[in-house]
């Protein structure tokens, strides 16, 4: 939360009790600083800090591996206050928010509005799912860091830093989508598999019409009516009553993906994945569930352009069978008490999502085959050979 003079005695930074004083206290100073790089360009880097000491905490790093990872960051952040001298305008209220979107400007506006919204509120829950309504249409936005951000935010729990993940989704507003996911008329089918539905598209081959770099490709097919409609078409749905089937079904296309080709877009896709899975776990309950089943809709769609800008690949990746329990016995304590020595942010956040994944949702051996091939990038353990 953005603390000054005039707020401290109204925001005070509630510490989490399952979370070290130090990771605690890197978490209440991050506050000052801008989300963006520099504080002033659109690049989110200045967000892996936080989320990468949350993903250390998790792990199990002790004090010192997040002091020498604090030493390692080489990122320059701005203060908010300070450094670009922005200000709470007085703006934005809980009634008029949505007409601000994507004004950056409005950041220290957006943070505090959410933030009484949310210490007004009996229900938080009830209180971000109403913001994420409106919020989805921007949901990949900087390769879904706002998203992770908000995820990291309510597993620490203090108000104020998940008014700063809302402020950040806000200010960084796109409409990605551009319309109305169409609706499924014939209630009577069962949905074939994420599976099945990518092997539809991979037999009618598709070709992109443009080219460009993987995140701005994706970003544009977002918006495609025909994409849309192969996405969640009649025979693919994702609704209220199956959502729990397709998130481990699209989970596995993830990482699959990941494992075809790691690369940044494809890494995101799994922590996006991670971090929509935490959210949807946290809040969910018969009431959400529409609302729910339209985010996921929306990150499928943006997971299945990342699939047509890979190139539509018949198949994914799997861990050769007779090396199955080999991965098997590869220990979770050891990957995590390997990675949290290495100092990119990237390779930290990914085991943690691969971790938390295979620990809360599937125990999918590609989570396990990914983390360790990521911990391959940086150590002597050998890589997983896959098919």
């Amino acid at each position: 939360m953005l603390f000054n003079p005039s707020n401290t005695a109204t925001r005070q930074f509630n510490a989490a009790a399952d979370i070290s004083a130090l990771v605690n206290d890197e978490m209440l100073k991050d506050c000052a600083f801008h989300p963006n790089l520099g504080g002033v360009t659109k690049g989110g880097m200045a967000n892996h800090y936080p989320m990468t000491i949350m993903s250390l905490q998790a792990l199990g790093a002790s004090d010192e591996n997040i002091r020498d990872f604090r030493a390692s960051w080489p990122r320059y952040r701005s203060k908010i206050t300070d450094d670009l001298r922005l200000r709470d305008k007085g703006v934005v209220t809980q009634e008029n928010w949505s007409d601000y979107l994507g004004q950056a400007n409005l950041l220290p506006d957006f943070q505090r509005m959410f933030f009484d919204g949310l210490q007004a509120t009996d229900d938080q829950n009830a209180y971000i799912m109403s913001a994420l309504d409106k919020l989805q249409y921007a949901l990949p936005m900087g390769l879904f860091h706002p998203l992770i951000r908000l995820s990291f935010a309510m597993m620490h729990g203090d108000k104020g830093l998940i008014a700063d993940a809302l402020a950040y989704w806000a200010m960084r507003y796109e409409d990605l989508y551009k319309r109305m996911l169409p609706p499924r008329t014939d209630f009577t089918n069962i949905s074939v598999s994420a599976e099945d539905n990518w092997a539809t598209l991979h037999a009618a081959k598709p070709e992109l019409s443009f080219r460009g770099g993987s995140l701005n490709v994706c970003e544009r097919l977002c918006s495609e009516p025909a994409l849309h409609d192969i996405a969640v078409a009649e025979n693919f749905f994702i609704t209220e009553e199956n959502l729990e089937l397709k998130i481990q079904e699209i989970g596995d296309r993830a990482i699959g993906l990941y494992l075809f080709e790691p690369a940044l877009t494809t890494l995101h896709g799994v922590t996006a994945f991670q971090a929509l899975v935490d959210i949807t776990q946290t809040v969910l309950g018969d009431r959400f569930r529409p609302l729910l089943a339209e985010l996921w809709q929306r990150y499928w769609i943006w997971l299945t352009a990342l699939y047509i800008e890979k190139g539509v690949p018949e198949a994914l990746p799997s861990v050769v069978e007779e090396l199955r329990s080999d991965v098997d016995a590869f220990a979770w304590e050891d990957i995590a008490s390997a990675i949290v020595k290495v100092p990119e942010v990237h390779a930290i956040k990914m085991v943690f999502s691969c971790k938390w994944l295979f620990e809360n949702l599937d125990a999918n051996p590609r989570y396990k085959a990914a983390a360790i091939n990521v911990l391959a990038e940086h150590t002597r353990v050998k890589p997983v050979a896959l098919n």
